[in-house]
């Protein structure tokens, strides 16, 4: 049994090596060859078919693209792997990851597909995303896993921000996770979320944050400017917190919280009712902590 998983595994490598290779060749080379098919098809009306030959090629390479990926999708899915193309879902997700960033960085082809509404939602669906389709992304959002994004109506992501579906781990492995933006909810530019990130409805990130693994934040909440939210974090209904704040790790924000501009929360503290605490600046310049009061 152990010869037969090696050479399973071993199997897996070789065959990672030509499907990429034979992916890219089709990803590239049949837009190419459907797109000198109507030049030749049309040579009467040579002019029209320069003007439909982008769309074509773009559509084409798109559809080509997305269809390599179906047979891969099912391995988009939460948990942690080993970053090893030896291991069958890795090796289905580096597939599944070789078709969709083809598309997204090739930004002649990826920018219009955002900006004509039917091709957003062929691009995104082919990709294996199924939740709603009024959402505003841009084309230096980055965004991977589709199968893993929930977006509700309105949500909105600015540009360079970064939806992290997947982060690298030092001991070798990969840790995966959704996001759900629920409707209204916004992520300002450069913002960066962790796997596991939910925000409710109307939550708002402002620019610059970075959002902690498995945070949650509730509705109408608000990150202030360039604020840390750290894992595991809960904000409450209307919770607020300021400019350059810290939250630590696992920390608990009742609903109406105010943090002021600054402020650095201690991991694990609970703040269970605002009234009863005194979030204040202590050694202002050196550190910051949240002091809660008897209640």
């Amino acid at each position: 049994m152990p010869k037969m998983t090696t050479e399973t595994a071993n199997w897996r490598g070789i065959a990672f090596d030509l499907l990429s290779s034979v992916y890219l060749c089709l990803i590239v080379g049949l837009p190419t060859v459907s797109a000198c098919g109507l030049l030749h098809v049309a040579a009467a009306f040579r002019t029209l078919a320069l003007c439909l030959v982008p769309l074509q090629w773009g559509i084409c390479f798109v559809v080509v693209a997305g269809v390599l990926s179906l047979q891969h999708q099912f391995a988009v899915v939460p948990g942690k792997f080993r970053r090893d193309v030896c291991d069958r879902r890795y090796f289905h997700r580096r597939l599944y990851g070789l078709c969709w960033t083809a598309v997204y960085y090739n930004t002649p082809v990826y920018f219009p597909c955002l900006s004509v509404p039917w091709l957003e939602w062929l691009t995104f669906r082919i990709f294996g995303y199924r939740g709603s389709m009024n959402f505003t992304v841009y084309p230096d959002t980055w965004i991977r896993d589709l199968p893993l994004l929930h977006f509700g109506d309105g949500a909105y992501v600015s540009n360079r921000a970064t939806l992290g579906t997947n982060i690298v781990l030092s001991n070798g492995f990969l840790l995966v996770d959704g996001i759900t933006l629920a409707p209204k909810s916004l992520v300002g530019h450069l913002a960066m979320l962790a796997p596991g990130v939910e925000m409710e409805p109307g939550a708002e990130v402002a620019v610059g944050c970075g959002i902690g693994i498995g945070a949650k934040l509730g509705r109408n909440s608000f990150i202030g400017p360039c604020s840390v939210v750290e894992h595991g974090v809960r904000l409450g209904e209307k919770a607020v917190v300021g400019a350059h704040a810290y939250i630590g790790s696992g920390s608990r924000l009742a609903d109406g919280t105010r943090v002021p501009a600054g402020a650095v929360i201690s991991p694990r503290t609970r703040i269970m009712r605002p009234e009863a605490h005194d979030i204040r600046l202590v050694d202002a310049g050196t550190a910051s902590r949240c002091t809660p009061l008897e209640a």
